[in-house]
């Protein structure tokens, strides 16, 4: 079976060696509230970009309050539970991208982190 061939408004190219050309690649993972989970999917995907979600749990100032049930209370949890939207892009469209990231989250608060990608491997 032949794989398919997506477009996408960047060219990923993998290599079997390090290569040049996605050496000009980078890294965008954002952190946002489960929440605004699916209006970043959706427009990523208007963009004919691809993406991971990872779950992960955050230690900060802000805390979640937990209900058992039957009466027994509330309990303040140690962490909030986040998402990390993971996507690798050409260098030329990240401010692009961040920015309509950021009108799609209108006002709420995320955190992108931008790093570079060394190369892309094919396995």
């Amino acid at each position: 079976m032949a794989r398919e061939k997506t477009t996408l408004p960047f060219e990923v190219a993998y290599s079997e060696k390090p290569s040049e050309k996605s050496k000009n690649m980078k890294r965008l993972a954002f952190i946002v509230k489960p929440e605004n989970l699916d209006d970043i999917i959706l427009s990523l995907k208007e963009m004919g970009l691809e993406a991971t979600i990872y779950d992960v749990k955050r230690a900060g100032k802000d805390k979640e309050r937990m209900t058992s049930g039957r009466g027994s209370g509330t309990s303040d949890l140690g962490y909030t539970t986040r998402k990390i939207v993971a996507t690798v892009v050409s260098s030329d469209h990240v401010n692009e991208i961040v920015d309509r990231i950021k009108k799609t989250l209108d006002g709420d608060k995320a955190v992108v982190m931008i790093s570079a990608v060394d190369d892309l491997v094919m396995l």
